[in-house]
């Protein structure tokens, strides 16, 4: 009888790990994009030094540390990514529409693009592009 294998295991696009400088940079970046209010507060928080996850994309959820958040499923619809260049970092960025009543509107996740990955992540924001458009 096969292994079972986790949902988004055999259909990840991508894997990634960070340094421990890239994933301050990200989390100050994601902070202050929150406001300055919950940048002080993340500055000033002890628990800062959180362990550095690692993320896999698939073609329907990101999984940070086999966390899945969804961004294409029953109650999501993908509707875009993008790379932008966020000063020191690039972050990637997918978009997508929730349905149903209590939970309609927009969401996004934020990735960080390792240093060195550029290049691999813009295929995943092609082969998203493609596939879900």
């Amino acid at each position: 009888m096969p292994d079972m294998q986790k949902r988004g295991e055999t259909d990840s696009l991508v894997h990634w790990t960070y340094s421990r400088d890239e994933w301050k940079t990200f989390m100050r970046w994601k902070k202050m994009r929150e406001g300055f209010f919950h940048y002080l507060l993340y500055r000033l928080s002890p628990n800062r030094k959180s362990k550095i996850p690692e993320i896999t994309i698939t073609h329907d959820q990101v999984c940070m540390d086999d966390i899945p958040e969804p961004f294409d499923d029953q109650g999501r619809r993908f509707t875009r990514i993008n790379i932008h260049d966020a000063g020191i970092i690039n972050v990637m960025e997918i978009s997508y529409r929730r349905h149903g009543i209590q939970h309609a509107g927009l969401g996004e996740i934020h990735i960080p693009v390792p240093k060195g990955r550029l290049k691999e992540a813009i295929g995943v924001e092609e082969k998203l592009n493609t596939i879900k458009h």
